[in-house]
């Protein structure tokens, strides 16, 4: 991946949609009641595609999806709860479940019945199984982008040393190179747009929705709830992932859903949205379809 194309490139150019507020009825929230933040595209009359953002991220990664899927669907994405201006689910301590509650809070608050398609990066894959099993009557299709199997599996003294290893880095106040992160989420030879764009996608965390997050990793194990999902379901992967490498993690889904779809992105990395952004829209755009 030495250059991008030019639709890659015009994709990745398009400006944001602004961020809105949606007033959410859900009991996750302290007096049942918090906002959350998302970004909307395109005619709300259209099918629903929906996006969910990873630990490190926010709605922002989805630039290119806003500019490429718009025209023929109504394209969200949000800011997690304590991710960006969303109001935080109270407490330290979130079950992945409380995630999957908010965002039907989300969807009744924005009058969605249906989705075409959730599309979950990361940790927002996790997020979306957990989301598809709880509310399958709202589902049309599943699309896993660098997903996680999470670490639920883990416990006793395992699961605590590896939880507070994790915790003890979740801090945004920690000096970090960006360049050094990125260079961890993408591979050597990405493009510069593509590296600045994934330089700045910690720009919506805070701390403790940051760590809320990481301890909900630690709740549940997907390959043991994919079975439970009957929707349409792609499973996409980088084959240069180092945050998520695909025998560790979509290996393990595939294998306990093996009616899902596999796709390879082959010389990418963990930000597939970003950095094969057409390709990634095409998928995309055929399952929710």
């Amino acid at each position: 991946m030495a250059e991008l194309s030019p639709l890659d490139a015009e994709l990745l150019a398009q400006d944001l949609p602004a961020l809105a507020r949606a007033d959410v009825v859900s009991s996750v929230f302290s007096g049942q009641r918090g906002q959350l933040e998302y970004r909307v595209a395109g005619d709300q009359n259209n099918p629903a595609v929906l996006m969910l953002h990873g630990l490190g991220s926010s709605s922002a990664g989805y630039r290119a999806q806003f500019a490429g899927l718009s025209r023929d669907f109504y394209v969200i994405a949000w800011n997690a709860p304590g991710f960006g201006g969303s109001s935080p689910i109270p407490g330290q301590n979130a079950d992945i479940d409380d995630y999957a509650n908010a965002l039907e809070g989300l969807l009744l608050a924005l009058g969605i019945r249906r989705l075409a398609a959730l599309v979950g990066s990361s940790w927002g894959s996790v997020v979306a199984l957990a989301f598809a099993r709880r509310y399958p009557t709202l589902m049309g299709s599943l699309v896993l982008s660098a997903p996680n199997a999470a670490r639920g599996h883990i416990v006793g003294e395992a699961r605590d040393s590896e939880l507070n290893a994790w915790l003890g880095m979740a801090d945004v106040d920690i000096l970090v190179s960006r360049s050094a992160i990125a260079s961890r989420l993408v591979t050597p030879h990405t493009p510069a747009l593509i590296r600045q764009l994934v330089e700045r996608l910690r720009d919506g965390m805070t701390t403790d929705g940051w760590r809320q997050a990481i301890r909900s990793l630690f709740t549940v194990y997907t390959p043991e709830i994919v079975p439970e999902v009957r929707c349409p379901i792609a499973v996409l992967s980088g084959t240069l992932d180092q945050v998520a490498p695909y025998r560790d993690h979509a290996e393990r889904l595939l294998a306990a859903a093996p009616w899902a779809t596999s796709q390879l992105f082959e010389g990418y990395g963990h930000i597939l949205k970003l950095e094969a952004p057409s390709k990634f829209n095409a998928i995309v755009r055929e399952i929710a379809a």
